[in-house]
């Protein structure tokens, strides 16, 4: 009798996918991805509390603190259901910093596909998330991404100081030399004329982040609308 061997890694997440050839990250495949752009995103916190019958209009994201949506790695297959019941959904976004040791970078892409690729293959759409490591070994990540697809990034709370803004152009500018997007999805703020170029060489459909729209809320608030 054949004995069943505990999936401990959960190879399940990638089944039938195909791999870069030296880092081993799941390809998504292009039926996969979205060709709409999303009404609207929320973070995953706030998708909790959405009634069902309102769930159809958003997209769901990640980008937020890890310990807020942690426990989707923890049972993935507990939240198909959940994530089939919005529009789509947005790669997942745990963190990935430059001070981290390579291979924990390397762990944090691929635990970001991974899930990506599972719902994806699941019947849910997704839109890949661009989120990597430092540039010597991030190279192969945007081998998991078909050219041509829709992306999206995460700028909330990282664009604070002229050299967050370059550093923010040139990524930009490197994604769409990779992968050569038919549009950019910008859950954050994007401002100044440096961008400009970007947004006059791919379509470019920025989102309120959850906080952007709380002070916007507040303010309509203070001034009686």
């Amino acid at each position: 009798m054949k004995k069943n061997v505990e999936d401990s890694f959960s190879a399940f997440l990638t089944e039938n996918a195909d791999f870069t050839k030296v880092e081993g990250y799941p390809i998504l495949t292009k039926e996969m991805i979205s060709e709409t752009v999303p009404v609207d995103i929320i973070t995953f916190k706030e998708a909790l509390k959405i009634p069902v019958s309102e769930r159809k209009k958003y997209y769901v994201c990640t980008f937020s603190k890890d310990n807020s949506f942690k426990r989707i790695k923890r049972n993935p297959k507990m939240y198909i259901d959940f994530f089939k019941s919005f529009d789509g959904l947005i790669g997942f976004d745990y963190s990935i910093h430059s001070d981290m040791p390579p291979i924990v970078q390397k762990s944090q892409m691929y635990d970001n596909l991974a899930l990506t690729y599972f719902y994806g293959n699941k019947g849910i759409k997704v839109i890949p998330n661009i989120r990597t490591g430092s540039n010597y070994i991030s190279e192969e990540f945007f081998e998991s991404i078909p050219k041509n697809s829709l992306v999206a990034v995460g700028t909330h709370g990282f664009i604070k100081s002229k050299t967050q803004k370059y550093e923010w152009y040139y990524f930009l500018k490197y994604i769409i030399e990779k992968i050569e997007p038919c549009g950019i999805i910008i859950y954050g703020t994007l401002r100044g004329k440096l961008f400009d170029e970007i947004k006059q060489t791919v379509p470019v459909y920025q989102y309120d982040s959850w906080m952007e729209k709380r002070n916007k809320d507040k303010k309509k608030v203070k001034n009686g609308n």
